[in-house]
C-alpha cells in the first residue's frame, strides 16, 4: 500500500508526500482521478498509461490528473519505487476551475522535466520547510493556472481589464502600505472577490511580479527607509515583516547589493 504524508493544507491547496515502503511490493493498477492533481516525481520511474497515450514518467516529470481521468501505472522491476511531491486543488470546485475542461481535452497527463518544474518543485519545498505560505500558494499556482500546451492568453477586453485593473491596484495599495502584515495569496484574493489561482495570475500578468515577490519588494524598500533614519538592523527586520533575521540580511543584500548593515552604517556616517 502507498504511504501519503500530510506536509501543508489551505482551504485551496493540499500538499503532500507519496511513496512506497521499502518493503511493500506494488502491482500494476488502474485508477479513476477525483481530483485535480500534480505530482512531482522526486525518485522512481513508473509508466503510465491514459487512454492511448502513454510516458514513462522519471525524476523531474510531473504528472497531472483531473476529475474522471482512468489512469494504469505499472512498475519496471520488483515494484513501485517512486516518490512524490503532490499538489490537490481543494477549492477547484468553489473557484469554478478549468471550466472548458482544457486539462481533459489538451491529452496531456505528463509535463516532461524542465528548469521551470524544477524551479517550482525547489520553491514549493523550501516554502514548506519556511512556513511560507505565500510561496507555497505561488508554486501552486503556477502549477494549476493553465494545462500544457495552451496558446498565449488573449488581451482583455475593455471592461474586464478595468475591473481587474482596479482590483490589482487595491491589492497594491494594501501591500505598500501594510507589509508588516502576515498575509496569504488567498487572504488578498478574497479581498478582492476573486478565486487564488484567478487572482495570481491576473495580479503577476498586470504588475510583472506575483503577490509574495511583490510583498518582499516592498519590505525591503519600506526596509532600506527605515535604515535610512537610523534603525538598527534587528528593529528594521521584525518591523518590516521579517521573522528571521538571516532571511532578511540576504534578501536585503541580493536586492541592493550589499547588508543591511553597511547600508545603517552609510547613513548613519
Amino acid at each position: 500500500m502507498a504511504r501519503i504524508t500530510p506536509l501543508w493544507r489551505s482551504p485551496e491547496v493540499t500538499v503532500y508526500r507519496f511513496d512506497h515502503p521499502v518493503e511493500h511490493e506494488d502491482q500494476p493498477f488502474e485508477a479513476v482521478s477525483e481530483v485535480f492533481r500534480a505530482s512531482f516525481v522526486e525518485e522512481g520511474t513508473f509508466d503510465l498509461t491514459v487512454g492511448d497515450a502513454a510516458w514513462r514518467v522519471t525524476p523531474g516529470d510531473v504528472m497531472l490528473s483531473h476529475p474522471g481521468m482512468r489512469f494504469r501505472s505499472a512498475f519496471q522491476g520488483r515494484g513501485f519505487n517512486d516518490t512524490c511531491l503532490s499538489l490537490v486543488y481543494e477549492a477547484a470546485n468553489d473557484d469554478g476551475f478549468d471550466p472548458g475542461r482544457d486539462w481533459a481535452a489538451s491529452g496531456r497527463a505528463v509535463l516532461p522535466a524542465s528548469n521551470r518544474l524544477r524551479y517550482l518543485a525547489w520553491g514549493l519545498s523550501r516554502a514548506l520547510d519556511e512556513g511560507a505560505p505565500m510561496f507555497a500558494e505561488y508554486c501552486a499556482t503556477e502549477i494549476f493556472r493553465a494545462p500544457p500546451d495552451l496558446e498565449p492568453a488573449a488581451l482583455f477586453s475593455e471592461r474586464r481589464f478595468a475591473w481587474y485593473a482596479e482590483r490589482v491596484h487595491h491589492v497594491r495599495d494594501r501591500l505598500d502600505r501594510a507589509y508588516a502584515e502576515t498575509c496569504t495569496v488567498s487572504d488578498l484574493a478574497r479581498s478582492v472577490g476573486m478565486s487564488l489561482f484567478h487572482f495570481s495570475r491576473v495580479f503577476t500578468e498586470l504588475t510583472g511580479l506575483p503577490p509574495h515577490r511583490y510583498l518582499l519588494r516592498a519590505r525591503l524598500k519600506a526596509a532600506r527607509a527605515m535604515l535610512a533614519q537610523g534603525a538598527s538592523v534587528t528593529e528594521t527586520c521584525y518591523a518590516t515583516g521579517f521573522n528571521n533575521l538571516s532571511h532578511f540580511s540576504r534578501s536585503f543584500a541580493r536586492r541592493y547589493g550589499a547588508p543591511p548593515s553597511s547600508i545603517a552604517c552609510s547613513f548613519a556616517g
